[in-house]
């Protein structure tokens, strides 16, 4: 088994990657690659794609490949100006939520077409993210493979790329609580549901616009906030990761050598974690100052309370650094 090397990641590399499965197979054969799936590195341990699920983010901390599966992180000759690099995250994020759409991703290999909708597949969220920040990486940006992004010229293999774990990683990774994937469950959940109000609606934020100018949805809009498990993750994951908050818990939990790759994660996107959760807080502080609505003063809730645990995980990761100097 191997995972990603987070050691060698920057935010805005391209990883592509394959499995074993029958589906990889048919899209390797379909565009002769060794490769059937694109994500976008937009956080130290934290790629967002588009799956048949919806577009997500995922944490590579529990993302392991079998030895045999093809990997290339690919990065942009030249490396991305920091303004850059954000408007491509940026784009990706705001996309989280978004309906995936086999027609289109089966159109990549027939020979696409001049129209397309919001929908996404995992090669159609990247380019399109890097279009939207003026670079294209392929000829057409809405109907492009992954194999289109591998052979980019503008783009460069990242070397070292993987590394193979240890069996007590796996078995570590395997038993802790996968926040974002209990995320991804709880907006479709979300998103399912306010769909049936209004079919367009792809995204939350497609969510906090419709409500500006359908403000008597809010009851419905708050109960399906409620029903979902979407207010309820972070207090799970606590329940579920105390160590993560308690240095004496974390010390007990984890291996010295566990606990200083965990710590080291923490501490190397605390900035950027820290941007994000608080242009959410800001963002949503500012829309209930006009728009007095249950919904979205349980939003600001919800981001607060982010804000204060991602400042608990930090401190506690620079505590065991400072014990463990």
């Amino acid at each position: 088994m191997k995972r990603l090397n987070h050691d060698c990641l920057q935010q805005g590399d391209i990883i592509l990657t394959t499995t074993t499965a029958a589906v990889s197979k048919t899209i390797r054969f379909a565009t002769r690659s060794d490769i059937s799936h694109a994500m976008l590195y937009v956080a130290d341990c934290s790629v967002i794609d588009a799956t048949n699920e919806c577009v997500q983010s995922r944490n590579t901390q529990h993302y392991f490949l079998e030895d045999e599966c093809a990997v290339h992180v690919m990065r942009l000759r030249g490396g991305l100006l920091p303004a850059t690099m954000d408007a491509v995250c940026t784009s990706v994020r705001k996309k989280v939520g978004t309906q995936y759409s086999i027609p289109e991703a089966m159109k990549c290999v027939t020979g696409g077409s001049e129209q397309w909708s919001r929908k996404q597949f995992c090669s159609r969220l990247v380019a399109q993210a890097f279009a939207e920040a003026g670079i294209n990486l392929v000829d057409d940006v809405n109907y492009c493979s992954p194999d289109d992004l591998k052979r980019s010229p503008l783009l460069i293999e990242v070397p070292d790329s993987t590394v193979s774990v240890t069996k007590e990683e796996v078995e570590f990774w395997e038993r802790r609580k996968d926040v974002t994937k209990e995320m991804r469950d709880t907006t479709n959940t979300l998103l399912d549901g306010a769909r049936k109000r209004n079919s367009r609606i792809q995204t939350i934020q497609d969510m906090i616009e419709h409500l500006k100018y359908h403000q008597d949805d809010d009851l419905c809009f708050s109960t399906l906030l409620e029903r979902s498990g979407y207010l309820s993750v972070l207090s799970t994951e606590k329940a579920k990761n105390p160590w993560q908050y308690d240095l004496s818990l974390l010390t007990q939990t984890l291996t010295p050598d566990l606990a200083r790759t965990y710590c080291e994660s923490i501490l190397r996107g605390r900035d950027e974690e820290w941007r994000r959760f608080e242009g959410n807080r800001s963002a949503m502080k500012q829309i209930l100052q006009h728009y007095n609505l249950r919904f979205f003063q349980k939003m600001l809730k919800l981001y607060e309370d982010l804000v204060e645990a991602h400042l608990s995980r930090v401190a506690v990761a620079e505590s065991w650094f400072t014990a463990n100097q």
